[in-house]
């Protein structure tokens, strides 16, 4: 073999070499085509009551429109419509499926408008089923601010471990990404592909640092408010999925 062949020979036998010895994608990179195992784009002008279930008081209203959307034709719109001293109002699917049980990933498309009320306001769960005797953590927004919490509801007295950091954009649509685990007990969320907060939680009760939920089996969507509302405001959803991996966001729609 010559001089020049034996060298593109060499190089080829490299290269074949790197390849199979290249670690796999990183764990946080998101599946490229993959489908999500549970999804809502709200495509269908309507809520499946078979996949899920609604909690409204007062005024409030859920319904899913045309006016403002992320992607697609259709997103859903949880309304506080005016002044409320009762103040939820969110979708629940309660049968996730079990590979989602003990870890997983979300993405939603918001829209916030217009400036929420000064109040700790829950947007996403995932837990256990039995509201408002559940458990659960959430992604949620405390004065303006991201906050990601722990909460036991079925324990008396309650109990719960919040951190927050970063602000809430608003008016307009953004990406939230989020991480929920229960073994060891921890959050993280993503804002337009950016990572705001990551925390580890704590029973204080039992001291303990993982299975404090004992398995995600349910999740929300909406919001649901400590305290009365002063005022008006929305929140829009578009494209929700959970998956065992990160998702990442809409491609191609």
């Amino acid at each position: 073999m010559n001089g020049p062949l034996r060298r593109g020979w060499l190089l080829a036998a490299a290269a074949a070499v790197l390849l199979r010895s290249a670690p796999p994608g990183r764990a946080d990179e998101p599946a490229a085509g993959a489908k999500p195992l549970f999804s809502e784009d709200f495509e269908s002008g309507a809520l499946d009551p078979a996949v899920w279930t609604q909690e409204v008081t007062g005024d409030n209203r859920i319904t899913v429109q045309s006016d403002k959307v992320a992607h697609g034709k259709y997103a859903l719109r949880v309304s506080c419509p005016g002044p409320s001293s009762r103040t939820w109002a969110f979708i629940a699917a309660s049968h996730l499926p079990e590979a989602l049980r003990q870890h997983q990933f979300g993405r939603a498309y918001l829209y916030v408008t217009p400036r929420p009320p000064d109040r700790h306001i829950i947007l996403i769960t995932a837990g256990t089923a039995g509201f408002p005797r559940n458990k659960y953590q959430e992604v949620a927004t405390a004065h303006g601010r991201w906050q990601l919490t722990y909460v036991d509801q079925a324990r008396r007295p309650s109990e719960e471990d919040y951190h927050s950091a970063g602000a809430v954009p608003l008016d307009r649509w953004f990406l939230v990404e989020w991480e929920f685990n229960d073994h060891p007990n921890r959050a993280s969320v993503w804002i337009d592909g950016k990572l705001v907060l990551a925390s580890d939680f704590v029973s204080k009760a039992t001291h303990g640092t993982s299975d404090l939920i004992g398995g995600f089996t349910a999740a929300t969507f909406g919001f649901r408010l400590w305290g009365a509302a002063p005022e008006a405001f929305d929140v829009y959803y578009d494209d929700i999925a959970i998956d065992t991996k990160p998702i990442g966001p809409v491609v191609g729609k």
